[in-house]
């Protein structure tokens, strides 16, 4: 995953020597972002082309991590969550991270979500044993479940 073409795709000289350059840089699924800027005077036009790629790359990633954290916390079960940019990891990394501040609903609606998760993907995610994912389950998640269960029914939903 990455972003697998940059090019300047217009250049325009002014007059006092700089060049307004605009860049197009696509992702892995076709999508396309521009970035514009002024080259000073005796600067390569394609000298930023990489920094700019790792800065939408990385605002990619970033973005939706957040978007699923946000699904996730808010959601539930009911969450869609992408790795469109970002990895499995790099998510529970960012949700571990959450958890710490987490709000007793987003905690709950978190637990109901991993709940929804098999045993084998918990134990892979956090890197437990297959009697701490039992226990985790047991203990929190199925209770979160059941709580976020019931919040919905109260909500009507």
């Amino acid at each position: 995953m990455t972003i697998v073409s940059s090019i300047v795709s217009q250049q325009s000289q002014q007059k006092d020597g700089r060049i307004w350059v605009f860049e197009t840089h696509t992702d892995q699924l076709g999508v396309s972002y521009f970035v514009i800027w002024l080259c000073p005077v005796g600067t390569s036009v394609t000298s930023l082309l990489t920094i700019h790629a790792n800065n939408i790359w990385n605002n990619l990633v970033i973005n939706e991590i957040a978007n699923n954290l946000k699904q996730v916390s808010t959601l539930g079960l009911n969450a869609v969550v992408t790795f469109n940019y970002s990895t499995v990891a790099a998510n529970i990394a960012a949700l571990r991270a959450a958890y710490l501040t987490a709000t007793q609903d987003q905690v709950i609606f978190t637990g109901e979500y991993l709940n929804s998760l098999s045993s084998a993907q918990l134990q892979s995610a956090f890197g437990l044993t297959a009697g701490q994912v039992t226990t985790l389950q047991t203990t929190k998640l199925q209770p979160a479940a059941t709580i976020a269960a019931s919040i919905r029914a109260s909500q009507g939903a």
